[in-house]
């Protein structure tokens, strides 16, 4: 019940704010995690575009931008942190060190 109304919240948060910048520390999942399940219902794999984020709603395409770089990124996962979970393939797109973590910034 608190997790649905805090959802609700959030929705209603993120619609009446413009779309800016916002600075987030962006980590790369672990190759483990290729073939798992993901939250939102599909299978994580290494190879494509994907993220996960603690609380932005399945489906959701995030702009994220790393030094110079841009990739439109949608959201398949969630994760237990403050930042954004980059797959493999999108970290190596963007430039973002796959064994450490980056300052990126994010649209959505």
């Amino acid at each position: 019940m608190i997790t649905s109304r805090l959802f609700l919240i959030t929705l209603a948060v993120l619609s009446c704010v413009p779309a800016q910048a916002r600075p987030v520390i962006a980590t790369v999942y672990h190759e483990w995690y290729d073939g798992r399940p993901d939250y939102c219902g599909g299978t994580y794999r290494d190879n494509k575009v994907s993220a996960a984020h603690p609380w932005l709603p399945c489906g959701t395409r995030v702009n994220v931008q790393y030094k110079g770089r841009t990739l439109i990124v949608p959201i398949t996962d969630r994760c237990e942190c403050d930042s954004i979970d980059l797959s493999y393939r999108a970290a190596k797109i963007l430039g973002v060190p796959v064994d450490g973590i980056a300052r990126v910034h994010i649209h959505y």
